[in-house]
């Protein structure tokens, strides 16, 4: 299916007006790749973020870090008893600005690495979507990378949130499905650039050297940009899925859950060409959409985390249960625009299985267009946590 040059302009985008100082731009990539030796099968995640980048064009600025404001002055003064300790302002909060790499795998041993840059060392191409951030290269078919992450690197800067570690990456890429519409907002923007999107070449961290093959890769690519992140967060997707009614694999067909956006989630479903799209943006006679998060009963053998997506119109209905493994998510942690050391936890997993459901309104019938079964899906509930400083 080709790809509509709106759909390529839309990954093009970057921040405008008073976003460049006030808000975020993320370009989200998630594949599988096959250890070499084992043969074991990982799910891995690749992101270029900006936030807030021209607030300080020549330098990052991390606002989770803390910047002790006391000068020598302020000391003399205590010293000599001029001015008491209670009333020196010890810390000095910075709104963060900085153009942000992540890179990393998700299951047993989970981690992300991450490089922190300035957008003054960012090499763009207006024309098309082409973007260097020092050791790394993204472009409208290519990744290429390498991340590398000391404990000393880590202990000096806990303020990263990432983790130590090494990860490179050498990937051409393929979209196969796309939207070009999701959700859309003066506030929140996001786009399933890539529903469905083919993966080759291979990822190394820690030394484990993963080959991505395209039928394996099952691939998605996304954008969330705006004045901030959505909170509550969801998220979820997956392109690798099986009719039950036919017991064959869906070669062209995915679908993505993003929210929550005034209470209500954005789903899209494309089953081999049938693209049904509900947009959380639309007014609330467009569609009706339910959705819950749960955690499995206590008794039951292994932990698991449930989402259920239910949401219909005038001509479709789609019903989406899912489980993921919950000691196999993890927690990773984004700084949010607004500063204050606010950030954004989201819990992270890709073992997602279930199933999804489309159907068509016939009169007052409802006629099954897929039933299928979901592998491998990724799996993701935020919220916002709120500094104590």
């Amino acid at each position: 299916m080709a790809i509509s040059k709106k759909s390529t302009k839309i990954n093009r985008y970057m921040l405008s007006g008073a976003q460049k100082k006030s808000g975020v731009n993320t370009w989200r990539y998630v594949f599988t790749g096959v250890e070499n030796t084992t043969g074991q099968e990982r799910r891995f995640f690749i992101e270029l973020s900006m936030l807030n980048p021209f607030l300080s064009p020549s330098e990052p600025v991390l606002g989770y870090k803390n910047r002790v404001k006391i000068q020598p002055e302020d000391l003399q003064n205590v010293l000599a008893g001029t001015i008491s300790a209670q009333k020196l302002e010890t810390e000095n909060i910075e709104t963060p600005s900085y153009v942000v790499v992540r890179a990393g795998v998700y299951g047993a041993g989970a981690k992300q690495c991450c490089l922190y840059s300035a957008i003054k060392n960012i090499r763009n191409n207006p024309k098309i979507y082409e973007i260097s951030v020092e050791t790394c290269f993204f472009s409208a078919d290519r990744l290429i990378g390498h991340l590398d992450i000391s404990p000393e690197d880590l202990q000096e800067h806990p303020e990263y949130l990432c983790d130590s570690g090494m990860i490179n990456w050498d990937l051409h890429y393929e979209i196969r499905r796309s939207f070009e519409k999701g959700y859309s907002s003066k506030v929140y923007s996001w786009l399933a650039t890539g529903v469905r999107a083919v993966f080759a070449g291979s990822i190394t961290i820690d030394g484990k050297v993963y080959n991505v093959i395209p039928k394996k890769s099952f691939g998605y690519i996304d954008r969330n940009y705006g004045k901030n992140n959505s909170y509550p967060w969801l998220h979820l997707s997956s392109s690798n899925l099986t009719s039950i009614i036919t017991g064959k694999t869906l070669q062209e067909s995915a679908f993505a859950v993003q929210g929550i956006y005034n209470d209500r989630v954005s789903v899209i479903v494309d089953f081999e060409g049938n693209q049904v799209a509900f947009e959380a943006n639309k007014g609330l006679s467009s569609y009706e959409a339910h959705w819950n998060f749960t955690q499995s009963p206590e008794n039951d053998s292994q932990e698991k985390l449930h989402w259920t997506i239910s949401v219909h119109n005038k001509k479709y209905v789609s019903d989406i249960d899912v489980f993921c493994i919950a000691p196999l998510m993890f927690v990773r942690s984004f700084e949010l625009p607004e500063g204050k050391r606010n950030i954004l936890k989201v819990l992270s997993g890709s073992t997602g299985t279930g199933e999804i459901r489309l159907y068509k309104r016939i009169h007052k019938n409802l006629e099954l267009i897929e039933h299928a079964e979901i592998a491998g899906a990724l799996c993701e509930f935020g919220q916002k946590e709120e500094s104590e400083s």
